[in-house]
């Protein structure tokens, strides 16, 4: 199938032509650079949608948690004891009751839904409050001080900073003298953190458990008790055990049946996206097979010169076989080289064309996350590369066919 011997300097010869063969060669060098975009796309986009997976991914489990214990009628009691039972299941790292609720919170005027989450005191720190990170203020200080927490989005739209007043307001009333009236009260912001899902982040809110138990009027309750895995694949292992230690208190559901949809959509859009670029590579291979033909016909008279000099068809196929596969080879190793490069300064590149067009072409408003760093998956970029050599293969097969089976004596007749 490869040239060996004399078909390689034949194979060389052919590639670089001279300026009789001027328009092959741009020809070739035209299929190298098809095929190179194509490749360079294909890693890169995969890459950047493998990036975009990974980081929706961690910000939404390290928010939701990868199993979630939740109480009938929206409460957990005697949660104390559920947590001990738990706490020795195998691979288990962390275990956070707390307690959730939707309100509005107001500010002069300004208003907006956001969602509560009542923290026990030990999480208000980066670390186990698992933030992208903290823009202002110093989270220690809520469960001192009976502050809140906000999410970044959301103090920017009511226009509030550390050491401000914000009011919430819980959609449950409350009755008293005059009638049922909505419950409100106010609280400092003791800081600011940016969870990195623009979502959460436009609607978050912390408060100490303690101070949520007592304005939700919950107890000694919670709603919810989320665990972390030390594997978040684990989990359909280790559910049953869990199910089985909370029994009846309360169920128990995991990660991927929180995000059952989301999980199947990002899966389709990764097939979907491989199959849709790969048809680039399809194209692109096409100009090796035009190129070829183009070579074959040029060269019909020294294909015919090889042939009565005693060249076999088999030579003569694997010579353009070789010349396909080096023009096809080249490209791919270029496409390569451009796709390490270009996601090696991604940031840099979709900082210089939001600048050139003046456009924001990473809303996180659209795409959920504030952030995006490629990640190259090593085994999808071998098969990419591959699919590319295979369709390389094929596509110079057809033209060195049919210079194989050219019959010297009808192409020399008219020479």
């Amino acid at each position: 199938m490869i040239a060996r011997g004399f078909e390689w300097s034949v194979a060389l010869r052919y590639i670089v032509g001279g300026k009789r063969d001027l328009v092959i060669s741009v020809t070739a060098a035209l299929s190298v650079a098809a095929i190179a975009l194509g490749v360079m796309l294909l890693i890169v986009v995969m890459s950047v949608m493998n990036g975009f997976r990974a980081e929706l991914m961690d910000k939404i489990l390290g928010y939701h948690g990868h199993v979630l214990i939740q109480g009938y009628g929206g409460k957990i009691q005697d949660y104390d004891a559920i947590v001990a039972d738990i706490q020795d299941v195998d691979g288990i790292t962390k275990i956070m009751p707390f307690s959730e609720a939707q309100v509005m919170v107001t500010k002069e005027g300004e208003a907006w839904g956001a969602i509560v989450r009542g923290l026990p005191d030990a999480y208000f720190s980066p670390k186990k409050l698992d933030v992208a990170r903290v823009v202002a203020g110093d989270l220690e200080k809520a469960p001192e001080i009976g502050g809140l927490i906000l999410g970044s989005q959301l103090a920017t739209r009511l226009r509030v900073t550390v050491g401000d007043t914000v009011t919430i307001v819980s959609p449950n009333s409350v009755s008293t003298p005059f009638g049922s009236t909505l419950r409100h009260l106010a609280y400092p912001v003791a800081a600011i953190v940016e969870i990195g899902v623009y979502q959460f982040d436009e609607s978050f809110i912390g408060m100490p458990l303690e101070e949520a138990q007592r304005f939700f009027r919950l107890g000694d309750t919670v709603t919810n008790i989320e665990l972390m895995m030390a594997n978040p694949d684990d989990v359909d292992s280790v559910l049953p055990t869990i199910s089985e230690k909370v029994g009846g208190r309360a169920y128990v559901r995991s990660w991927r049946s929180l995000n059952q949809s989301l999980v199947s959509a990002l899966q389709t859009e990764r097939v979907a996206m491989f199959v849709v670029m790969t048809f680039i590579v399809v194209v692109a291979v096409f100009n090796i097979s035009s190129s070829l033909f183009m070579l074959v016909k040029d060269k019909a008279a020294d294909i015919a010169i090889l042939r009565t000099m005693g060249t076999t068809a088999k030579s003569i196929n694997r010579i353009f076989v070789t010349v396909g596969l080096i023009v096809g080879l080249t490209g791919i190793f270029v496409g390569t080289l451009l796709s390490v490069a270009v996601i090696a300064g991604f940031d840099g590149l979709l900082w210089f064309v939001e600048w050139l067009f003046n456009i924001q072409v990473f809303d996180p408003a659209a795409r959920y996350i504030s952030s995006l760093d490629p990640v190259v998956d090593y085994v999808e970029a071998g098969l990419i590369i591959s699919i590319a050599v295979v369709l390389t293969l094929i596509a110079a097969i057809f033209p060195a066919r049919r210079a194989a089976r050219l019959d010297p004596v009808e192409v020399l007749r008219y020479e």
